[in-house]
Parts: C-alpha cells; sequence; structure tokens
C-alpha cells in the first residue's frame, strides 16, 4: 500500500512540473529529442542540404527564416531506418504550429532585409545541417525558458 502511495505521489509531481513548461518548450522539447534519433540514425551521409549558419551573432530578425528553412530542407536527409521515415515530416509539421511561430521574434519586412539574414546559407553535409538545426533550436528554446 505504502508503495502504490509512493508511485502516485512520484507521478503527480512529475504531472505538476510538465505543467508548468510553456507549450513552446514541451514542442520543442519533443522536437529535438527526435532530432537526435534521426542524427543517430543518418550515419555518415554525403548529402548537402542548404543550411543557414547559426552562430551566436544569429539577428533576432533571422531565427524565423532559418527556422524555416531548416524545416523545408528535412525532407532533403536521407533516413535509412524504416521507423523513423516520417520523423522530419513530423518535425516540420511541430515546428509549423502557430504555438511556435508566434512565440518567434517578430520583425518588419525592412529589418529583416537588413538582417541580410539569407545571406549566410551555404551547402553543408548533412551532419553539419543537424548541428545547425540543433543550435537554432537551443537558440530558441533557451530564449523561451
Amino acid at each position: 500500500m505504502k508503495a502504490s502511495v509512493c508511485v502516485l505521489f512520484a507521478v503527480a509531481c512529475w504531472l505538476v512540473s510538465q505543467a508548468q513548461d510553456s507549450p513552446i518548450i514541451l514542442t520543442l522539447g519533443k522536437v529535438m529529442k527526435d532530432l537526435g534519433k534521426i542524427k543517430k540514425a543518418m550515419g555518415k551521409s554525403t548529402t548537402l542540404i542548404y543550411s543557414p549558419i547559426i552562430t551566436n551573432e544569429l539577428k533576432d530578425c533571422c531565427i524565423a527564416s532559418a527556422l524555416e528553412s531548416f524545416r523545408h530542407n528535412l525532407t532533403r536527409l536521407s533516413v535509412t531506418d524504416a521507423k523513423l521515415k516520417k520523423v522530419p515530416a513530423k518535425i516540420s509539421r511541430e515546428l509549423g504550429k502557430k504555438i511556435i511561430l508566434n512565440g518567434l521574434p517578430i520583425c518588419s519586412l525592412e529589418e529583416t532585409q537588413k538582417a541580410q539574414c539569407e545571406s549566410s546559407y551555404r551547402e553543408v553535409n548533412s551532419q553539419t545541417f543537424m548541428q545547425n538545426f540543433q543550435t537554432l533550436l537551443q537558440k530558441i528554446y533557451a530564449s523561451q525558458a
């Protein structure tokens, strides 16, 4: 009896802690977990994919366009594991939700053009693409926490 009470208490504590996270944080957490699974299963792919270069100097006005570029190029990843074939599309859908898009910095067209966001895109191998994508997601996650 005491063990079941402890288990129920632990589950209740976990539910309360999860409820405190915002929907953006929860969605980004799921996406980063799925992205990690794909990264492990990809191996040494030689596919070249256009990728925004994500650095600490990435301007806030460029976050939305960088995220959109990553979402668009997810389909170019060569995922050979049958269990993970649909995960890139799932990630793209999750990151296209209004809850995510509304949480990104809002800039005018003029501000975005001035930031020259797309000038830092170049073709990289899929491993570098995945690393850049994870870095962007971590940057968004940190801005929400």
